[in-house]
């Protein structure tokens, strides 16, 4: 066989060995979370908001539809017919309902993203999240990450519009993460903060080609069009 089709022929092998990757672009990235649009937190944020973009424009603030708790990441590289065996391992929440303790924080190696941080009063469900990421890590279900020994509840407010920031948006950041701790220190009750079985974990993508005006977030469901879970 001439070299130049040899490595046709080993090209075309390796791009059908390799369907999942493809699509799994398509299919956007996979995370289980706590939704929060309808929590008390929710209806503060949706106060709130305008009055941050009319402050602070440049940054890219989280629409209330948006806002919600991240429990486990997945990744790109799922698939459709493992979700039966991820949900169990996924799709954990507090059992009993929890207030969380809320703090304005700065995550990210820059600074770079300004959060609600959630403090909770005991260490169970962190415990179990971890511990359910361990498990899908080794059931080769989810793709490994940095973070996975560790579990920081949050709620994302507001980052830079385009990365790497640049001075002038990291000096906005930095007004806005004090603007928003004025905020709750001034009105603490505002960012009360329960999850528990009435706030149910969902699985969600982020990626997935939207229009400009959609949320950010799809749920599965959405995305094959089947049933929304319980």
């Amino acid at each position: 066989m001439r070299p130049c089709l040899f490595a046709t022929v080993l090209l075309a092998i390796a791009l059908a060995a390799t369907p999942s990757v493809a699509q799994s672009s398509k299919q956007g990235s996979l995370f289980s979370a706590i939704v929060c649009a309808d929590t008390h937190f929710g209806t503060g944020w949706a106060r709130l908001r305008p009055i941050a973009q009319a402050r602070f424009p440049r940054l890219k603030l989280t629409r209330v539809e948006d806002l919600h708790v991240t429990v486990v990441y997945v990744g790109p590289r799922w698939q459709p017919d493992e979700l039966h065996r991820l949900r169990p391992l996924a799709l954990i929440g507090p059992e009993t309902p929890t207030r969380f303790t809320s703090e304005i924080a700065a995550l990210g190696a820059n600074h770079e993203v300004i959060v609600v941080e959630l403090h909770a009063p005991t260490p169970v469900w962190g415990e179990a999240v971890v511990a359910a990421k361990a498990e899908l890590n080794r059931l080769g279900l989810k793709q490994p990450d940095r973070y996975d020994a560790h579990f920081r509840p949050h709620l994302t407010l507001a980052q830079a519009a385009q990365q790497p920031a640049s001075t002038a948006d990291t000096a906005e950041l930095a007004a806005f993460l004090t603007w928003m701790q004025a905020e709750l220190a001034r009105d603490p009750q505002q960012f009360s903060i329960t999850l528990g079985p009435a706030t149910p974990v969902r699985l969600l993508l982020a990626g997935t080609p939207r229009s400009a005006d959609a949320p950010d977030y799809l749920t599965v469901e959405d995305f094959l069009g089947q049933p929304s879970a319980p």
